[in-house]
């Protein structure tokens, strides 16, 4: 169950090892793409398999049609409820109390 070795770390150095590997054949690639090149007056280049396939990836893009925004004014209609008029009420009967302080009056 446990064992007093050291475990050695072969995933590690295999995943290591596989991202350098990628990371130089991609700086490779970039490189060879970046110097390759032919003469001027020369046009037999089209067996070339670097420029057939620099020249196919192309793809010729359209600009993003550009939306014009406007905005729109419309009369809308609104359903005003009709209110009661407030008018101040008096009842005619009315009598006020009796002050407070009647036996001194």
């Amino acid at each position: 169950m446990f064992s007093l070795r050291p475990k050695t770390n072969t995933q590690g150095s295999w995943r290591i090892f596989l991202a350098l590997l990628c990371v130089l054949l991609v700086l490779a690639t970039g490189t060879i793409q970046a110097v390759h090149s032919h003469p001027v007056d020369d046009i037999s280049h089209a067996d070339c398999a670097l420029c057939v396939t620099a020249h196919v990836a192309v793809e010729v893009a359209q600009p993003p049609v550009t939306l014009f925004v406007a905005s729109v004014v419309s009369a809308i209609e609104v359903f005003d409820p009709t209110t009661r008029t407030k008018t101040f009420f008096t009842f005619a009967l009315f009598t006020r109390p009796p002050p407070v302080n009647a036996h001194l009056s």
